[in-house]
């Protein structure tokens, strides 16, 4: 049996990873070879010319307003997410007094309502959200209408239209679309760790809040390094909310310029520069790697067994 289990195994693993070095290995290898190339992408030649497409992005504005904007972003909706994720899945699960009651009342309905929009398109959640930003009979102005605000007053050009705050306002967007995933991700966890603990420490005297940080977070601490990388990578792209909703013609758009946009933009709108974009894209694909490996080996801690 031991004798055939080699070759059976690798009956099974050769299709999918040969699917994947052709389809995911094989494209990242020939974006970094067109990188240093003059490619524009449509024509069959191009020159070899080193490093100047990385030596050209150290002086390009654009794209460093562009990586300040990820940076922004890579600090904000973590915390933001992960914290009311954080929150939600405590409630549903350790929602009694003292926190050792297994939910609350209607909490799979909760459930529902949280993780509703993750089941949404991005693009639908990108124009259900320009809709809400709107200026003319937006969601969020009728609103402020109903309590004597004007949303104008309040953001000269409206959300979507101020370039000091079209970033945080798609910033809502992306949290309010993934807030529901890391709740259930987080709920998964909780529901692995046993009851008495929590029972053991409500005898001893301890809170909701002690009982979190010191219970509930040490014992969930893989599934949040876990979703620290997932998000952070997410918060590296986030290009198709940006590419919608900061797509209106104005000059806020600048503001809601991202890396994943700027390459984009340079391959298909600014003469085609493919060679360049991909110079773009691999800096972006090599910080997506490190943001991995730092993420691991910041949170690394001693695994705790239950």
């Amino acid at each position: 049996m031991r004798k055939g289990r080699v070759p059976f195994i690798i009956t099974f693993l050769a299709p999918p990873l040969l699917l994947y070095v052709v389809f995911v290995l094989s494209p990242f290898v020939q974006g970094i070879q067109i990188s240093f190339t003059n490619w524009t992408g449509f024509t069959p030649n191009f020159d070899y010319v080193g490093f100047q497409n990385y030596t050209a992005l150290i002086g390009d504005s654009a794209w460093w307003h562009a990586v300040t904007n990820n940076l922004k972003l890579l600090i904000v909706i973590p915390i933001v997410t992960l914290a009311l994720a954080l929150a939600f899945a405590t409630l549903l699960t350790r929602g009694g007094t003292g926190g050792t009651q297994h939910g609350l009342a209607g909490q799979r309905l909760y459930r529902v309502v949280y993780f509703f929009p993750q089941v949404i398109p991005v693009v639908i959640v990108a124009i259900m959200f320009q809709f809400i930003y709107s200026t003319q009979s937006g969601l969020l102005q009728q609103t402020l209408d109903f309590i004597g605000i004007d949303l104008l007053e309040l953001i000269p050009n409206g959300p979507l239209g101020n370039r000091d705050f079209i970033l945080w306002a798609i910033v809502i967007a992306a949290v309010w679309s993934t807030v529901g995933f890391y709740m259930v991700l987080f709920i998964a966890g909780m529901q692995q760790i046993p009851r008495e603990f929590f029972e053991a420490a409500a005898i001893d005297g301890a809170g909701r809040v002690r009982m979190f940080f010191h219970l509930t977070l040490p014992l969930l601490w893989g599934h949040v390094q876990v979703s620290l990388v997932h998000i952070g990578v997410g918060a590296l792209d986030m290009f198709a909310l940006m590419s919608v909703m900061a797509r209106n013609g104005v000059s806020a758009d600048y503001g809601g310029d991202v890396m994943a946009t700027q390459l984009y933009r340079t391959a298909f709108a600014l003469n085609s520069q493919f060679g360049y974009a991909s110079a773009m894209a691999t800096m972006l694909l090599g910080f997506s790697v490190l943001l991995a490996v730092l993420t691991f080996r910041i949170t690394r801690r001693e695994r705790l067994e239950y």
